[in-house]
């Protein structure tokens, strides 16, 4: 089969390179920062085309003779330049930052237009000045609240930075941070993001239609690129907010008399202070709740084609309780990455990550205090080449290695209490992944984009296996609807690097995109995607408790397939630009957990969960106004999210957590002046599932909720608005004021409701009444805020 393959891709190859004669190609930057540009598009005499990559590096094949080069990017000035080719040549260009750049706001592609002539299909791309406009939640710019606002990706819960795109779960989704893997990207329990939107170059979200230069997740991937550093100048920027303060600063390296340097630096910090007020709130005095975070890059030109980067991420959460409860959990990442122009056809980039993601709990109860450890780091190996083979015709090939080790936990006591020390066994995987990739340009009204990855997965050693009677950790009961463990008749050791598990499996993928006009198309995508990691949980977002196990003897890798069909159109001179997809995604091997599951400190979380099947489906609609004064966009999804797994809700499909059925997002961004503008989101969301209770008995003079149906009920629909007002400074000024609101009519949407026993205080004694009451819990109210920011 791969020889057919690569025999296929060969003949292709062959035919498309015969056509060349002359390469042109060069990077695109920024006039004023000398910051590389992704996306920009390159057009040669109005049909031939392509955009640079993340580095800012384009190549293109033509015949010989006079060309008309025109280089485009939204918010930036258009260069037009006569070019004549009689051999290859390097042309860079420096775009300079048009006066209106702040008028336009495009969310769904980096230029107008774009996103129906790309072949790429439920992809969106943000611009970090795009992020900046829109409504600050509780007073911070959130990377990943802004996401949310996109059709098909919707949020966790209010206030959570979790996210969930078409029916897959948080955890199915691979979160990049200058290509270094984060597992948990929530800060301050979740109303933030790890993300300092000033320190974001862009990000770029694939719904689908993901290439097969990515793996390892089965829903999204959410790839974001950190900025380079000004190679001209030094400057900074500060940001001080009710909740948390930000610093930048960047400038050049080596720069002597030149008016580049030959490399730059970023610096970035950001602290929240709650902790500093906690005291003066008698709810809060006795509380610990605050986050810290870093973020830094450097790159340096070695010389006219070799450059080399190195970027990191350092962040962390304190959450305490004094006397009662302690949490700190954290992200640490770096990227060290080499780029190479080999020739004017070939760039090759190669990565060495490390990714660090631990966690602690301290229970601080009088007489067993002790702490809880946990983390899970990786270190990965990217080498990727690229080969522009012509105009429209390029392909992608590299390997990604992947080692992690899995620290399930270790308890130590506290103050000397009588807690028993445990230390549960380290796990450890190795993940290796060849792919090949083509983007193939069939004529000017068909492309295609269709790759390939191969994935290996071992579940190596050192551990003991424990080997389970049947076989299995658990087996089915059909009489008591329910899953009974198993016993342990004894353990299989393995020593270091002994394979325990393998898994072998090809992820094919493919695109296509058909145009009709130059103002519409049709795209179609298929998917499947494997993904080996397993985040155990029992809640609807990441928490710092959760639980990552590799697949191994007793968990089978996940996987999933999913089609979809769009078709996207621009109106009155790319002013508006519509689209419409369709989906569906059929999973396979998915976890929940079992009824009556305790997964706190347990090692052997193989019998607290069960695999099985899921589906989710729906269609996707949104409409971009483009340019004007008011800007903005409108997108509805109308999804369906289920699972059916043995032994749970009867064997039948049930909702799963992340489903909701109807989501709606308005944004608007009005520009009155050069120094006001304005900017509001509505959401609307139709109420999750829950579980409520539908009796309840009473044992050993307690009383215990009885549960019926997974997941067979529903929270109330959710719906808020946020506002914000920005004033920009004087001519010649720096500072800026933003002014917001979340919240804005202070709608109390319940994040969860729980049941309770009422009960009359009768003598300074509560006696029970022998009724139930519901109640709802919210996390926010309306919460104004102010930040004033300024650049020097």
């Amino acid at each position: 089969m791969m020889r057919t393959v690569f025999g296929i891709l060969f003949c292709i190859i062959h035919s498309v390179s015969a056509q060349r004669e002359y390469t042109i190609s060069g990077y695109v930057k920024e006039l004023s920062s000398g910051e590389a540009l992704f996306g920009v598009n390159v057009l040669i005499d109005g049909t031939l085309g392509t955009t640079t990559n993340e580095y800012g590096f384009y190549s293109i094949s033509l015949s010989g003779g006079p060309h008309t080069v025109v280089v485009s990017y939204l918010g930036f000035q258009t260069i037009s330049e006569e070019i004549t080719l009689d051999s290859d040549r390097r042309v860079n260009f420096d775009l300079r930052e048009e006066s209106n750049a702040l008028d336009e706001v495009v969310v769904t592609s980096s230029s107008k237009g774009n996103d129906v002539r790309s072949v790429e299909m439920s992809v969106a791309t943000l611009k970090t000045g795009i992020i900046k406009k829109l409504p600050p939640a509780i007073g911070e710019v959130d990377v990943l609240k802004s996401i949310q606002l996109l059709p098909g990706v919707s949020s966790v819960s209010e206030g959570s930075s979790g996210f969930n795109v078409r029916g897959g779960s948080s955890d199915q989704n691979l979160v990049l941070l200058d290509d270094a893997t984060i597992f948990n990207a929530s800060h301050l329990l979740g109303f933030f993001s790890v993300f300092n939107a000033d320190a974001v170059k862009d990000i770029k979200l694939y719904k689908g239609g993901i290439p097969a230069t990515f793996g390892g997740r089965l829903s999204s991937v959410l790839d974001i690129k950190q900025k380079e550093g000004n190679l001209k100048e030094f400057g900074g920027e500060l940001g001080i907010g009710l909740i948390s303060s930000r610093a930048l600063i960047e400038g050049p390296l080596a720069k002597g008399d030149q008016d580049e340097g030959r490399g730059s630096y970023l610096l970035a910090g950001r602290r929240s202070y709650i902790d500093l007020f906690a005291p003066l709130l008698e709810d809060l005095e006795d509380t610990q709740l605050y986050f810290y975070d870093i973020n830094l890059k450097v790159n340096y030109n070695l010389n006219e084609n070799n450059r080399l980067f190195l970027s990191g991420y350092f962040g962390q959460d304190k959450f305490a309780v004094e006397n009662i409860f302690g949490n700190t959990y954290g992200n640490s990442s770096a990227t060290l990455r080499w780029t190479s122009v080999l020739s004017d056809k070939l760039f090759l980039q190669a990565s060495g990550i490390f990714s660090d993601y631990n966690y602690e709990v301290d229970v601080l109860t009088s007489g067993t205090e002790f702490r809880w450890e946990s983390s899970i780091v990786n270190y990965n190996f990217k080498p990727r080449l690229s080969w522009f083979i012509s105009s429209g015709n390029t392909l992608k090939t590299g390997v990604d290695f992947t080692y992690y080790e899995f620290n399930p936990g270790e308890i130590s006591p506290l103050n000397n209490s009588n807690t028993t020390p445990q230390e549960f066994q380290e796990k450890f995987a190795l993940e290796t992944a060849p792919y090949i990739d083509f983007e193939q340009k069939i004529s000017e009204k068909l492309s295609l984009q269709y790759g390939l990855r191969l994935s290996f997965f071992q579940r190596i050693g050192e551990e003991l296996i424990p080997v389970y009677e049947n076989g299995e950790p658990l087996t089915y009961n059909p009489t008591l609807d329910l899953f009974e463990e198993n016993a342990v008749l004894s353990e299989t050791p393995f020593g270091s690097g002994d394979v325990i598990e393998s898994f072998t499996n090809l992820e094919p993928r493919a695109s296509a995109r058909r145009l009709w006009i130059e103002t519409s198309s049709l795209k179609a995508s298929y998917n499947r995607n494997f993904q080996y990691l397993h985040l155990i949980s029992n809640s609807a977002s990441a928490t710092p408790l959760d639980i990552w196990a590799p697949s191994g003897p007793f968990l089978e890798p996940q996987f999933s397939d999913q089609y979809a069909l769009g078709y996207f159109k621009t109106l009155k001179d790319n002013a508006f630009d519509f689209s419409v997809e369709a989906y569906y995604k059929d999973f396979r091997d998915i976890t929940d957990f079992v009824d009556g599951a305790d997964l706190l400190f347990e090692e052997a979380i193989e019998t607290q969960v069960v695999q099985g099947d899921g589906r989710a489906y729906g269609m996707e609609f949104q409409l971009n106004k483009n340019s004007g004064k008011l800007t903005g966009w409108l997108s509805y999804t109308l999804s369906r999210t289920e699972r059916q797994i043995l032994g749970i809700n009867n064997n039948e499909y049930y909702p799963a957590n992340n489903d909701q059925t109807h989501e709606v997002s308005l944004v608007g961004i009005y520009k009155l002046n050069d120094r006001w503008e304005f900017g509001a989101n509505f959401v609307y969301g139709s109420g999750r599932p829950v579980t409520f209770p539908t009796g309840k008995f009473e044992q050993e003079g307690l009383i215990v909720a009885d549960f019926d149906n997974r997941n067979g009920n529903r929270l109330p629909a959710f719906h808020r608005l946020d506002l914000s007002a920005t004033l920009n400074p004087k001519k010649g000024g720096n500072g800026t004021w933003i002014f917001s609101i979340a919240n804005a009519y202070n709608r109390q949407n319940a994040a969860t409701i729980f049941f309770r026993e009422r009960t009359q205080e009768i003598n300074d004694v509560d006696i029970p009444l022998g009724t139930t009451e519901a109640s709802k819990f919210s996390f926010l109210g309306i919460v104004p805020s102010v930040t004033y920011q300024f650049k020097f």
